[in-house]
């Protein structure tokens, strides 16, 4: 105890010493901004940026340096003050008239500066909008960069940003999409803008932007069309970002499906998967595409296989005419995939009916406890069309080892619905469980089953 004191006492005193040598330093460095050599004050300025938010004691002082006499100390301070990010907020004005100077390096920096300063920034949106037109490209870039940071509570962001998506240099174009993107539905106004972009000649233009309108949600459904063409781009990572904006789009890309659903045969198993994720996210709305997830369920690729699975039960019942598919993984040696095909199976619902005796052999033989408990809770789902495994369920409801199977084993007899003796009398027996979850399971069961006709 006295040891683990002893420790504690040290460290304490380690991190006081260290602040106070700390403020030392800050303090000293900010002496040195007054400093009448130039040099000096710019390497004070670097030290401090160098800091970061620990230096925030110097901001005071680093704001009336932005007025100094030579630039490149006035570029070090804004430099340093963007180091300190939001720490630094109270420069935000003083960065702002900075931007102003016909400096063109030290507006690069001020930019920078009210980039890293993020929302905070928004009464700065107004001077970093005038320079959208400003011949120096590393000057626009920087304005685009601050513009997306300080986000849509400023109402000049994104119609600037929109207008630099016009911009002459890739760069800019390329931030300025990316921007947008990360506004989410606020960019809305800037769609059909963006989406000219897909048909950009560069390629990594191409893909940022089809990632960028997949960021915007509901708000770029207009823009499927668009994205389900870039499906046929001569370059990969343009197809694979469009894809996966289908997919974030859901529903909404029903259109695309068959596109979406050819990606399942792309040669990169990337591509096969991306095109399976996003036909799971479209759900339902991606019946078109059972067939060729059926296909792809002989994927040489197990995580491809995996999630063309997931897909099918995602689509749900209008994927039944994939269960003899599935049900050939129920004796996969991957317990993971033994447990996908009956969890796929499971959200078919009565659908699945046909399958009830193979679930029931799972229930029976599996070793792994909680494929079991995918097993009967896939009967359950089931329901009434479950009924060729009702010994299977009752011979479990006495003598699973796991607790867990025992209780789903009395909500599925109670599924099933059939009120024979054997099974009357297997619930009546789990009614008097110790276990409370068996035990209240069986009585549910037995309440909602047809009393027997004693006429």
């Amino acid at each position: 105890m006295f040891a683990q004191s002893k420790s504690a006492l040290m460290a304490l005193f380690a991190t006081l010493v260290f602040s106070s040598m700390g403020f030392a330093q800050v303090e000293d460095l900010t002496s040195k901004l007054k400093s009448p050599d130039a040099a000096t004050r710019k390497g004070a300025a670097y030290s401090l940026g160098r800091m970061g938010p620990t230096a925030r004691a110097a901001v005071p002082e680093l704001i009336t340096a932005l007025k100094d006499t030579d630039q490149t100390v006035r570029r070090s301070v804004a430099i340093a003050l963007g180091n300190m990010g939001p720490a630094a907020r109270t420069a935000i004005p003083a960065l702002t008239e900075a931007f102003k100077t016909s400096d063109v390096r030290v507006k690069r920096a001020a930019a920078f500066a009210l980039s890293t300063m993020g929302p905070l920034a928004r009464q700065s949106a107004g001077a970093l909008a005038e320079a959208v037109a400003d011949k120096d490209t590393g000057l626009r870039v920087s304005v685009a960069a601050a513009l997306a940071a300080i986000g849509a509570s400023a109402k000049e962001t994104v119609p600037t940003l929109q207008a630099m998506l016009k911009d002459e240099d890739l760069i800019v174009r390329q931030t300025a999409v990316q921007g947008l993107g990360r506004l989410g539905a606020n960019a809305g106004p800037a769609i059909i803008d963006m989406s000219a972009l897909l048909a950009d000649t560069d390629s990594t233009l191409r893909a940022q932007t089809a990632t960028a309108l997949g960021m915007l949600g509901l708000a770029s459904r207009s823009a499927i069309g668009g994205l389900t063409k870039a499906l046929d781009d001569k370059e990969e990572m343009v197809r694979q970002a469009a894809i996966a904006s289908l997919g974030k789009l859901g529903s909404s890309s029903r259109s695309a499906v068959p596109a979406i659903a050819k990606a399942l045969k792309e040669e990169n198993p990337e591509m096969r998967y991306a095109a399976a994720y996003a036909l799971a996210e479209i759900g339902r709305d991606a019946r078109a595409a059972v067939p060729a997830l059926i296909d792809a369920l002989s994927d040489p690729d197990q995580e491809v296989v995996r999630e063309c699975i997931y897909a099918l039960g995602e689509i749900g019942p209008d994927a039944k005419a994939a269960l003899p598919a599935l049900a050939k993984f129920f004796k996969h040696p991957s317990a993971d995939i033994r447990k996908d095909a009956i969890d796929a199976v499971s959200v078919m619902g009565p659908a699945a009916a046909a399958l009830s005796t193979a679930l029931g052999e799972i229930l029976s033989n599996d070793k792994n406890d909680h494929i079991r408990l995918a097993a009967v809770y896939a009967l359950n789902e089931i329901g009434a069309g479950a009924r060729p495994a009702v010994i299977t369920i009752v011979e479990a409801l006495k003598s699973d080892t796991y607790i867990g199977v025992r209780e789903e084993c009395a909500h599925a007899l109670g599924s099933i619905g059939f009120a024979g003796p054997t099974v009357l009398n297997a619930l009546k027996d789990a009614a008097k469980s110790d276990d409370l979850g068996v035990s209240q399971a069986a009585k549910i069961a037995l309440d909602s089953l047809p009393k027997p006709d004693n006429n």
